[in-house]
Parts: C-alpha cells; sequence; structure tokens
C-alpha cells in the first residue's frame, strides 16, 4: 500500500555540540524536555534541557571506567545507541567496542545515567556489535519499566529497568522474523498510545504488540521494506495535520540519507506498505529520535540538526507557556460575578459549556484569581488587571457599596463556601471558617498591596483584609498541628486539629509575620525546618516530606509554597522536596505505560472531587496543572511535558470560554472533567512564569509580607487622600480601618500610608 502528501515545507536547523565530529547516536524523552547527542569520535555523550543549555557531558574516561575492559578510540566505536525513559529521568547508552575482552565476557555495555542523581552506573555486559570500523546504528527504547537493545543476530534483549531497580535485569529476548547472525537491529520506537513497538533491520520493519514483560515474546508483522536503514522514529505529534506516524532514516546513495514516512493507521493495521519520502539530504545522517516539542532530532556528519515543519500551526512552545497563562486568566476573570452576581465575588469553579455553574464564591478562587490577573498583567500586559484586582479585594475586604460582606469570624478566619448573595455560608455546603482559605486571601492581598502601594483603593482593602486577622498563634497546637476551621467567637475547632506536613506551612509563614507573641516565629521556624515532617519515597533516595509517614499527597501540597513562600524557595531543604516530587513523578511515568507525562494532585475524578495521590488516583488521571506548577523549581522539562499534551489535543474548554490543560486519563480512560477548581487551574499557568519571564515569581509571588497597616480614605469628600485627610482625622477621630474601634491605629494607618515612602516614620498596627 503506497501512501502520499507527506511532505511538508521542512526546515532543518543546526542543534548545539561541542566539538563534535559526528552525531553517531541522538535520544529525547518521549514527554519532557531532555535531549541526548552521542560522539562515538571523542566517545563524549552530550544532555541538554529544554533551552539547549548543556547539563552534563559524559566523557571517555568515565564509560572505560565502568568497562575497564575496552579500548575506545577516535572511530565509529563507542556511545552508538541512547535511549531515555518517557520522563527524561533515566539515559541509557549502548556502548560497543570491538576488542575481545580478556576475561571471556561480552564485549559491550550497556550505561544508565540517572539526571536525578547524576550519577552513571553500570547495568548490564552484553553483545551489540563486533566491528569498530562501521557505524553499527544501534537501537534501544525505554516503556513502562523496561529497556529494550537491539542486538547483533536481530536479536532484543528485554531489561526490567524499574525505578526502585539499581541494574537491569535480563528479562526475555525476542528475534526478528527471518533472522540471521548478521542482522542488527537498527531501530526501535514506541506508539506509546497504542501500547506497539516497531523494530527495524538493515531491510525491513516490523511492529508488534508490546507485552506486559519481555518474557513474553511477541508477535511481529512486518510493515515494510527498505536499504540501509538506520533508525525509526514514532511521531506522536509531530509537524501538522496527518503527520503523525512512523519515521524511517536511511542511506540513499553514497553520502545522501533520506528520511521516509508511513501515516500512523496504516503503520499500525497494515502490511505492505511503500513508505514515502519526507525528506532527503546530501550528507550521512546516522540516527533519529522524535522530540517533545514536536520536532525530529536528527545525528549526523558533522553534527545533529533538528527538523521541523512549517505546516504545522500549534503554537511554539513559548508562546504556548504564554497562552497557556492567557488561557488561565480567561477561566480565573470569567469567574468575577459570572452569572449577575454582586461585583467582585469569584465563584470557585467553572463547568463545562451549556452546563450550570453550582460552586459557591471563595476566598480561595478570589486569591488565585489576583495572582493570575497579576501575573498576566506583569507578562502579557493585561490593561484590565489592575481593576478587577481591585473590585475583588473591595469585595472581599467587605467595602462594597452594596455592604454584602464576606462573614469572619472574630479572628477574621473567612467563611470557605460563600453565597454572594449574602456573604454567609451558601446552603448545602459546609459551613465553616477555614483557614487555609484566609491564608489564601491574606496573601493574595499582601501581593497587591506590594504591587500597587500607590492605589488607594487596593491598599486600603488588602489592609483590611490581613489586618483584621487576629490571634494567629491559636491556631496551632504549640508549634506543630493546626487547625482547619475557626469558631464563629473566635480561636480554633479544636475538632480539626491536623498534624503532619499540609499547604498550611504558608498559614505558619503569616504566623510568623502577622503572630503578636514571639510564639509565631516559633511556628513558623518549626514548620519551615523540613526535618520535622515524616516522608514518603517512589523512588529511592529522594524522600517527599508528607502528613504521615510513608503515605502520599498530593503534588499541589508542595506546588503552593514552592509558588508563594519567599522562605521555602530560599530553602536548599525545600527545593529539594521540589525536586523529589518532580522525581517520583517521573518515576511513576517512566514505570507505567502512561500517555502523558504524569503528576498526581487533586481535582474532579470520576468519584466526585478527589485529592489524588501515588496510591489513590480513580480514573487514573494526570493532573497537567501541578506538572507545570512544578516549573517553578525553574527547570524546563515538566513544561515541556504540558507542550506535548498541548500538543496531543489534551486542553479542555470550559465555559468561560478558557482552554487550558487540566486533568485527563493517563491510560486508556475516556474520563472528562466536568468541572474545574480555581485553585487546582491556577498554580499550573503561574508555575510557568518564571521560564516565560524570568524572575517573575520572586518579583511577585514569593515576597515578604507587609508588615504596616495602612487604610487611605477620603475623610474629607474632596476626591483624594492627601494630608488633609489626616487633619481631618485626628480632628474627628473615626473608624478608618474599619475593626469596628475608633483609636489611635486609625489615624496612625492613614498616616502610614501618606508616609510609606518614610519607612522609618511608618508605625505597626496598635494591637
Amino acid at each position: 500500500m503506497a501512501c502520499s502528501g507527506a511532505r511538508g515545507d521542512v526546515v532543518s536547523t543546526a542543534y548545539p555540540f561541542v566539538g563534535g565530529n559526528d552525531a553517531a547516536a541522538v535520544a529525547s524523552a518521549a514527554f519532557s524536555g531532555w535531549y541526548a547527542v552521542g560522539d562515538t569520535f571523542q566517545d563524549r555523550v552530550e544532555v541538554r534541557d529544554a533551552r539547549g543549555n548543556l547539563k552534563r557531558a559524559i566523557t571517555r574516561s568515565e564509560m572505560v571506567a565502568l568497562a575497564p575492559w575496552m579500548t575506545l578510540d577516535g572511530g565509529p566505536d563507542g556511545p552508538s545507541g541512547l535511549a531515555f525513559s518517557a520522563s527524561g529521568r533515566l539515559l541509557y547508552i549502548l556502548v560497543h567496542d570491538d576488542t575481545v575482552p580478556g576475561d571471556g565476557q561480552p564485549s559491550d555495555v550497556l550505561l544508565r545515567y540517572d539526571v536525578s542523581t547524576d550519577t552513571l552506573t553500570r547495568q548490564a555486559r552484553l553483545e551489540l556489535f563486533d566491528r569498530g570500523d562501521v557505524w553499527p546504528h544501534l537501537a534501544a527504547a525505554h516503556h513502562a519499566g523496561f529497556v529494550y537493545v537491539g542486538k547483533q543476530g536481530g536479536q532484543i534483549a528485554g531489561y526490567l529497568s524499574f525505578t526502585t531497580a539499581t541494574q537491569s535485569t535480563p528479562m526475555g529476548t525476542w528475534t526478528l522474523p527471518g533472522a540471521t547472525a548478521t542482522t542488527i537491529v537498527h531501530g526501535i520506537t514506541v506508539d506509546r498510545d497504542a501500547g506497539m513497538m516497531y523494530v527495524a533491520s538493515e531491510s525491513a520493519v516490523y511492529r508488534a504488540t508490546i507485552p506486559a514483560t519481555p518474557a513474553t515474546t511477541p508477535s511481529f508483522t512486518q510493515v515494510c521494506a527498505g536499504s540501509d536503514i538506520r533508525a525509526l522514529a514514532w511521531g506522536d505529534h509531530y509537524g501538522g495535520a496527518a503527520q503523525r506516524g512512523l519515521y524511517i532514516l536511511s542511506g540513499n546513495g553514497p553520502g545522501g540519507s533520506k528520511i521516509e514516512f508511513i501515516p500512523g493507521f496504516l503503520a499500525g493495521s497494515f502490511s505492505g506498505i511503500t513508505p514515502v519520502v519526507y525528506v532527503s539530504a546530501a550528507t550521512t545522517w546516522h540516527d533519529l529520535t522524535a522530540t517533545a516539542e514536536g520536532k525530529l532530532l536528527v545525528g549526523g556528519t558533522p553534527g545533529p540538526v533538528v527538523i521541523s515543519d512549517t505546516t504545522d500551526t500549534r503554537l511554539g512552545f513559548d508562546a504556548w507557556m504564554r497562552d497557556e497563562l492567557a488561557q488561565a486568566t480567561v477561566f480565573g476573570r470569567g469567574l468575577i460575578s459570572p452569572d449577575g452576581e454582586p461585583s467582585g465575588w469569584v465563584i470557585d469553579g467553572d463547568v463545562l459549556p451549556g452546563q450550570s455553574r453550582f460552586h459557591p464564591a471563595t476566598p480561595d478562587g478570589a486569591a488565585w484569581t489576583v495572582l493570575l490577573l497579576m501575573m498576566n498583567e506583569r507578562i502579557n500586559g493585561d490593561a484590565l488587571a489592575r481593576q478587577d484586582v481591585s473590585r475583588v479585594l473591595v469585595r472581599y475586604a467587605g467595602q462594597a457599596g452594596d455592604n454584602i460582606k464576606p462573614m469572619r469570624n472574630a479572628d477574621g478566619v473567612f467563611k470557605h463556601w460563600i453565597d454572594p448573595l449574602t456573604g454567609n455560608t451558601k446552603s448545602g455546603w459546609a459551613d465553616e471558617y477555614a483557614t487555609l482559605s484566609t491564608m489564601k486571601i491574606v496573601m493574595a492581598a499582601a501581593r497587591a498591596m506590594d504591587r500597587y502601594p500607590d492605589d488607594p483603593t487596593i491598599v486600603r482593602a488588602a489592609s483590611r483584609i490581613i489586618f483584621g486577622c487576629r490571634n494567629w498563634e491559636t491556631y496551632f497546637q504549640g508549634t506543630g498541628a493546626m487547625a482547619f476551621r475557626g469558631l464563629a467567637f473566635g480561636g480554633p475547632d479544636t475538632s480539626s486539629w491536623a498534624s503532619g506536613y499540609h499547604e498550611g506551612i504558608i498559614y505558619a509563614e503569616e504566623t510568623g509575620a502577622y503572630g503578636a507573641s514571639p510564639a509565631g516565629g516559633l511556628i513558623a521556624a518549626n514548620w519551615f525546618n523540613r526535618a520535622t515532617w515524616p516522608t514518603a519515597s517512589y523512588v529511592t533516595g529522594k524522600p517527599i516530606s508528607v502528613g504521615n509517614s510513608g503515605v502520599f499527597q498530593p503534588a499541589f501540597l508542595t506546588v503552593y509554597p514552592a509558588l508563594l513562600s519567599p522562605t521555602y524557595r530560599a530553602s536548599v531543604a525545600w527545593r529539594t522536596q521540589v525536586d523529589n516530587v518532580r522525581w517520583n513523578s517521573a518515576g511513576y511515568t517512566d514505570d507505567t505505560a502512561t500517555k502523558y507525562y504524569t503528576v498526581f494532585s487533586a481535582g474532579t475524578s470520576p468519584s466526585g472531587y478527589n485529592a489524588d495521590t501515588l496510591t489513590n488516583h480513580p480514573g487514573n488521571l494526570t493532573t497537567f496543572t501541578s506538572l507545570l506548577g512544578l516549573c517553578a523549581s525553574g527547570d524546563p522539562a515538566e513544561a515541556v511535558g504540558g507542550y506535548a499534551a498541548y500538543r496531543k489535543g489534551a486542553r479542555q474548554t470550559f465555559k468561560t470560554g478558557a482552554s487550558i490543560l487540566y486533568r485527563r486519563p493517563y491510560d486508556s480512560g475516556t474520563f472528562v472533567p466536568n468541572s474545574a477548581g480555581l485553585p487546582d487551574v491556577a498554580c499550573g499557568a503561574l508555575g510557568l512564569s518564571d521560564l516565560i519571564l524570568p524572575g517573575s515569581i520572586d518579583a511577585l509571588l514569593a515576597r515578604a509580607y507587609p508588615k504596616i497597616e495602612m487604610c487611605p480614605q477620603d475623610v474629607d469628600g474632596d476626591g483624594r487622600v492627601t494630608i488633609d485627610d489626616l487633619y481631618r482625622a485626628v480632628q474627628a477621630p473615626t473608624d478608618l480601618n474599619g475593626n469596628g474601634v475608633v483609636d489611635a491605629s486609625d489615624a496612625a494607618c492613614l498616616e502610614n500610608w501618606l508616609r510609606r515612602g518614610e519607612l522609618g516614620r511608618m508605625v505597626g498596627r496598635q494591637r
């Protein structure tokens, strides 16, 4: 069966390569931004990130240290095959040498570079190729906890390579149909969505459904014939329309090369196909891989190149990141009084188009919307952000003209689920004064007060939200357990104590900033001592701080402070926490036959709203927003994972019109969330902000809390806030800060604002 119309407008650009001669082997992670190039003349492997930054160079001396029987030289022997795990956490390196070792054991070696620990280890000795005068064009692939290695004799050896394994254990060997002793496996690639493996000899391409373990031999079907085949790549979302499918690299006469193409629906179902030439080159190409960014990375002489297609209409990586932030802002802004509610209330979540919204208003949703608006203003020039921030904060400060105020207890703790028509709890929802909701709106108010210090409306509303809270320390048992709920007359609801690590670390930081006694500082210090907390681990040596030993938690518990807490972000221990969540998620992704980079976090599931974890995840859903939130670490790998999901059509459109990455089954499931909560959406877009515009998180989100209460108010009614208002307030005292008491703090907080550029003259709130 012939196929046609494959060729688009191909663009080829050089890929970074330091002092290389021939890029004999290339690899890229299926779901993230990790890339590798192997040079057999220098016997060197370069590992780079999505920005092309060199992260590691593996040298000849390192290889020989692990394979001392080898005599690598400046020829085609050396690192001749590369394969990343899906997440990019592990890189497998095939090194061959024609020297017969004196110990009678195999002459070649399988090495593994662990990106997460920066360690290179020997995994297995094996026979790959017995010549040193020609390029062998070796092949390997990692899938669902196993690494598959092509060998001489037309064999594919499968090794157990799960996250917990320190060595790759042989599990089985398959042989291609009609293989002889001289048959070399030149290509192995995987269609992860279909669970299909494609394998090539020099003269044919085969496919097989991947069995559960290599101990079971699959049935191979020949897809097509060829000559001088050197490599295969499965383009999951390469190029433009109808370009998903199998790419075959082969020779094309003396000094020439070509890449042929078979559409995916043909490659997976038919045999006897005649591929079409996609692109040719008058140079020597050795290896081929499809990248998570929707391109092809080709290894050859004199170095690697990246191939893309101008018919690809999807957003580029950087444009997509900006758009993801813009779309999340559409989501948040669209939930500010979306259905006729009084101005400024923020509904906690959105639904699918055509459905009716059912979420109440919350301080949580308001907080995340304020942050999205400000970040979108910083990065995308959002001209309406400031006015929308103002109307949200005015509402939650209880300063709206209709006098509908959010209910707060005697300590200023906000109600969680709010009826916009009353400010009290919405009928049918839990009636609670929520400390976690309060910490979020206080945090957002503090960031807005910091960003707009000369806007009297924002400063006054933010100050009322922040300094309307008191008795922070009482919501902790000593310096440990925190109360999730407060009582109406003040103090903690003692039935709601929660021990162990959780997102309340932000409340602890606020307690350190606003507590009225030294206990506040002790509470914050204890919570930010990572050694305080128990741990759980999926990847050995990568413990995650959790609430209860061995019990995993949703990723957002780490993402929130990684975005919002300057103390957390400055801590080596907590930065390690973020990395460990990343690597544990990567380990799960590598061990499981996932369709996307998989991170477990809270959101809508088939069983209702669920706080998903590594061990409790109904519907097998990956939460893209927490995946992107982990980019607060500054590494682009997870962002590329989100970009790959976008390229595969994983965005979901909501009633606000926002089209965003939210949650999808990572397996063959078809569940579609019927709603999405604002807190679960916003963290992803905000996590991208530092990659879009470096420094954005520290400049806008992870800031010190303002310590000085301010209440700019036009007391004399002249349309301005000036010294005349202070004179009037001193002459006729009034409750300027809205705390229900007329005292010295009222005039002081107005003076604070008037002297906001003179920090030495300002005073703290009178308590």
